[in-house]
């Protein structure tokens, strides 16, 4: 099989966190908040495309520091009490978000000079709230973007999935499939997910067949 080639992969730089792929990517996210607490800013938000691991890096650090994490569209009369309570507290999710609860929240963070994380797929001055103060608190608030992977990314974390699972694929294979995915951690995942699948229903090796019918469904 001939493949078209059209990356160098050994020019980035990363290493992994639990099995998130830490680089240029998303570099500076990961550097401001693990050197929690000597933050400029204690309240911020995480922003960048769907998928592009923002979860799972904030998953890692609320794990190792103690922080409360809740997704927007959970947000409730009653859960607006507990997340009060919290000294430290991610909420994800707020491009779609109950503008009121929002609100009352970041006023509790910010007033009591709390720790508070955001995220959302854009960076908070473009969200287009209702409430004209939420707008404003949000304009102010320093951003750090997550990006999507590089092809050379790509292939790394590829690679690694590939070997967890111990799925056996050629190095031609897995260049002819990066260069036609999306560019993203939820394509990689899909395609990895639907390779394994695949091979263990028809027992076969992997090849170019099984991997174009992959690639037909992503």
């Amino acid at each position: 099989m001939n493949s078209q080639q059209i990356f160098n992969l050994v020019g980035e730089e990363h290493f992994y966190l639990d099995d998130f792929c830490v680089s240029q990517s998303n570099q500076v996210v990961h550097d401001y908040l693990f050197n929690w607490p000597n933050w400029n800013d204690k309240i911020l938000n995480i922003f960048g495309p769907k998928k592009c691991g923002k979860t799972f890096l904030l998953s890692i650090f609320a794990d190792k520091y103690s922080f409360y994490k809740i997704s927007c569209k959970d947000l409730t009369n009653s859960s607006i009490e507990n997340c009060t309570r919290q000294d430290k507290l991610i909420i994800e999710d707020i491009d779609a978000a109950n503008e009121e609860m929002l609100f009352l929240i970041f006023n509790d963070f910010k007033l009591h000079d709390k720790y508070l994380i955001f995220s959302s797929q854009l960076e908070s001055s473009k969200i287009k709230f209702k409430l004209n103060d939420l707008h404003s608190r949000f304009k102010s608030l320093l951003n750090l973007e997550i990006l999507n992977p590089t092809d050379n990314l790509l292939y790394q974390i590829l690679l690694k999935q590939m070997s967890t699972r111990q799925i056996k694929i050629d190095k031609d294979l897995l260049l002819y499939a990066i260069n036609r995915m999306e560019r993203t951690y939820d394509s990689i995942n899909k395609f990895v997910d639907a390779v394994d699948r695949e091979s263990l229903i028809n027992k076969k090796k992997i090849n170019l067949k099984l991997i174009n019918k992959v690639l037909q469904y992503q």
